[in-house]
């Protein structure tokens, strides 16, 4: 199955509470040790990118590693993003960060598009 990146509206949204953690890769870091990692919360996910409640601002076209939990905790499932837009909370104390999936590995990509499509709705027959 291919799969088109260049516009991450085209993938349905699907609203999914998922607990993650970001690592952001500060501008000229050389060392893993200068990166913040925060615990967030996933909104929505599609296979271009995430949605995410996080505690801390983060600038538009920051660049962040995420560790996705995956099969009960046991692995996580590492995507690289850039931040395209952040905006206070208006609910609660953080920030909505609007993230694009960048290149991560095939077999890390492959295996988050499962996860998206897992998660889906599923068209019943006779609906389409």
């Amino acid at each position: 199955m291919t799969y088109d990146y260049t516009d991450r509206r085209q993938y349905e949204r699907i609203e999914v509470v998922q607990a993650i953690f970001i690592e952001v890769v500060s501008r000229g870091s050389r060392k893993e040790s200068d990166n913040a990692i925060l615990r967030c919360e996933t909104v929505d996910i599609s296979v271009g990118g995430l949605k995410l409640f996080v505690p801390d601002e983060i600038a538009s076209g920051t660049r962040l590693n995420l560790a996705v939990p995956m099969e009960g905790w046991t692995e996580n499932l590492e995507l690289e993003g850039q931040a395209k837009w952040s905006r206070p909370a208006d609910d609660r104390p953080g920030y909505w960060v609007g993230l694009e999936l960048m290149d991560s590995s095939r077999e890390d990509m492959e295996r988050w598009f499962k996860v998206v499509h897992s998660l889906a709705p599923k068209v019943r027959a006779g609906e389409a």
